[in-house]
């Protein structure tokens, strides 16, 4: 693996690339992070806002530097300061190369059904904002702050309706089937 010297400050750091440019690390919101989504303490700027939301822990940061405006790599390091997000396990890191076991290289990209039809709101939350990243991607995004906003059970499984909606619409009606089940079981 080659490694890409980014200055942030006086200090430089190392960051991981596989030859071509691309950084390959992948984040994951800590749980102090997706508290921060609903409690809206210490992040102000909207650019680093919309960041955190789209942080899912299935896009790499480069691509998500590639897709939102005003973001840089400094703003990935700042989140992680925070101890909003850590680099997902099994991604690359410096220190950490990625080991994938032979479950890791196969495992879907899409979330697995849960067992139980009565999700609680984390659960729902989660299995919502996976189904959202992994089908409809950045044109999702607007669905993603509808999901962030949403206070009650209730309110997720009208946005859930809206998504299978943009699903069927965008996939067909055999991928929308698939994502109700992750997401009311059957």
């Amino acid at each position: 693996m080659l490694i890409h010297l980014a200055v942030v400050g006086s200090r430089a750091q190392e960051r991981p690339h596989d030859g071509n440019g691309n950084t390959r690390v992948i984040w994951v919101k800590t749980d102090a992070g997706r508290a921060e989504m609903q409690n809206r303490a210490l992040i102000k700027e909207r650019a680093r806002r919309n960041l955190l939301l789209l942080i899912d822990g299935i896009k790499s940061e480069e691509m998500l530097l590639a897709n939102l405006v005003g973001i840089t790599a400094n703003d990935f390091q700042e989140l992680r300061k925070l101890d909003l997000i850590a680099p997902a396990s099994g991604a690359v890191t410096v220190g950490n190369p990625a080991r994938a076991t032979a479950f890791e290289t196969t495992r879907p990209t899409v979330p697995l059904p849960l067992e139980t039809k009565n999700l609680d709101y984390s659960e729902f939350t989660a299995a919502l904002t996976k189904l959202i990243s992994s089908h409809l991607g950045l044109r999702g995004f607007t669905l993603t702050l509808a999901v962030d906003k949403a206070s009650t059970i209730e309110e997720l499984r009208d946005v859930a309706q809206r998504v299978l909606e943009q699903i069927r619409e965008r996939k067909g009606e055999g991928a929308a089937a698939e994502a109700r089940k992750t997401l009311y079981g059957g």
